[in-house]
């Protein structure tokens, strides 16, 4: 009986391996960074913006990122829909019925399939803590449809040629006073308005 060849250690090909030494050091880089985590959307220090409509695709971001992934970037700007809502029912001095309904009003005139809106809770019991958790996941709820649900802002965003991963913003960037304005300056309704024009 004649012995059998050993089987031989094939090493398996990576990715890794095909890149450029260079290539190699800044993948590595890049994985060894550890980002900041996602957080209170007002406390991050970086932006980022598509050269064309800007003031749609805005979002600030931590601070050690320094490329956003579109993952990392549809949370960011869920963050900054949640935020722009809160702020509209503040400086408006709207409710959440009357938000709901202008919000209901924006999608339905203008999506071309339906989209599940989603349902204002009204039998709150009046409990603070109960009404600013309600009102977040209302929030976070709104967030999700406008940016995930609806294919409207997915369709902008293709057509503006965005490729991900982007290049994040920080402070010493010639246009990052003006973008952090542009941020602060478009409430929710000029926003939705942008998003269905």
């Amino acid at each position: 009986m004649t012995p059998q060849p050993a089987n031989r250690y094939r090493p398996i090909l990576r990715l890794n391996d095909l890149l450029h030494p260079t290539q190699q050091r800044e993948r590595a880089i890049e994985f060894a960074t550890i980002d900041e985590p996602i957080g209170p959307y007002l406390d991050y220090s970086k932006l980022w913006a598509s050269s064309r409509m800007p003031a749609l695709f805005l979002v600030k971001a931590p601070r050690s990122t320094s490329r956003l992934t579109e993952e990392v970037y549809l949370v960011l700007i869920k963050q900054r829909v949640n935020w722009m809502i809160q702020t509209w029912m503040q400086t408006a001095r709207t409710n959440l019925a009357e938000t709901q309904r202008m919000l209901e009003t924006k999608l339905n005139c203008c999506e071309t399939h339906p989209v599940d809106v989603p349902i204002l809770d009204e039998d709150i019991d009046g409990q603070t803590d109960n009404w600013v958790v309600s009102s977040k996941q209302w929030r976070d709820e709104w967030a999700e449809t406008l940016i995930i649900a609806s294919d409207r802002f997915s369709e902008m965003l293709l057509l503006q040629g965005v490729k991900f991963p982007v290049q994040s913003l920080d402070k010493s960037h010639a246009e990052f006073q003006e973008l952090l304005n542009l941020h602060q300056e478009i409430n929710l309704e000029a926003w939705l308005s942008l998003l269905y024009s």
